[in-house]
């Protein structure tokens, strides 16, 4: 199969190695001409995976061109940049039969339009899917073992040949609930290292991750996502890896707080894309017009953007009371 792969960060990079062992052909695009040169010249990711090789086989290219040909596309760049890579598809002239798979985690923008919402409206006559579950980037690029969903409305797109030999792929047609998973995980993760900053002990964390789990589940249900797929890989499985995971960006730049609260220019100076800190905002706004109650999203949105926010003691107060009300 003719795989190619759009975002080469640190997961589509991953994904990258991965289709490569399973013996697909692979176009791996970057966003510039720069970042294909490097890792055509080092034929290894510096910025994101310094060490482990990307083979001579795995086309690295900043073109569009690839995709007239191919048999799928991965979509693996930051949620934000959708936009913009979904003109150069549509530009390079990507075929209407190519299935097009999101392995993205946020929301493209500041409206209720998650990945698969964005891809059928701009792509109408693709069939498309998304791929989410526990997936720590640098632990898939070196072929460790894990398991994932596709979800799709399309049952050709679920059982897409693409297995990869690190990975387990279970079908699922709850496109909503997947990608919510994913998003809201992201959040939640940020929250998790707040807790791990303030240094507030195993049992405060665990109180903390149980009561998100509980919002998330009932998020899902008022959003119209399936109840059974949160209890999967791709709802409580990544949940659980993002907020316990010491790679954890999201979780990382949430215990980076404590120590220097200056959210705007942590998120700035991220290499990684932090998507919890963009859709915690997107989200906060989709709540309150839909009037979801979500008490840790909007602790979270407090924190992050509320304005209110003087030092470590009033996070400490906003992310307790949302968890142990009085």
């Amino acid at each position: 199969m003719n795989i190619a792969i759009l975002g080469a960060g640190a997961w589509g990079t991953a994904v990258a190695l991965s289709s490569w062992r399973a013996h697909h052909t692979v176009t791996l695009i970057t966003k510039n001409a720069q970042d294909a040169a490097e890792i055509n010249t080092h034929h290894e990711n510096i910025t994101f995976f310094p060490g482990i090789e990307i083979p001579e086989a795995i086309t690295v290219t900043h073109h569009y061109d690839g995709l007239k040909t191919c048999d799928v596309l991965f979509l693996v760049c930051p949620s934000a940049a959708i936009d913009d890579v979904g003109k150069h598809i549509q530009e390079a002239g990507l075929p209407a039969s190519v299935p097009i798979i999101s392995f993205c985690k946020g929301l493209p923008g500041e409206t209720w339009e998650l990945p698969s919402m964005y891809i059928s409206r701009r792509f109408p006559s693709n069939p498309f899917g998304v791929l989410s579950g526990p997936s720590y980037a640098r632990e898939v690029a070196l072929g460790l073992p894990t398991t994932v969903v596709l979800a799709s409305k399309n049952p050709d797109c679920r059982n897409l040949a693409f297995q990869f030999p690190n990975m387990t792929i279970l079908p699922s047609e709850d496109v909503i609930g997947v990608e919510l998973g994913g998003c809201l995980k992201n959040i939640y993760a940020i929250g998790a290292g707040i807790f791990d900053g303030l240094q507030l002990g195993t049992n405060a964390k665990c109180s903390y991750m149980m009561t998100c789990l509980q919002e998330m589940i009932m998020i899902g249900q008022k959003l119209g996502a399936q109840t059974e797929t949160f209890y999967g890989p791709s709802g409580i499985g990544d949940f659980l890896a993002t907020c316990s995971g010491s790679w954890s960006r999201n979780r990382t730049f949430g215990e980076s707080l404590i120590q220097d609260y200056d959210p705007h220019k942590l998120f700035t100076q991220s290499v990684a894309a932090i998507e919890g800190y963009r859709s915690v905002k997107t989200f906060h706004r989709i709540f309150e017009e839909k009037s979801i109650p979500a008490p840790v999203v909007n602790a979270l949105y407090q924190i992050l953007y509320g304005g209110t926010i003087q030092d470590v003691a009033d996070i400490k107060t906003t992310i307790l009371a949302a968890v142990f009300p009085s």
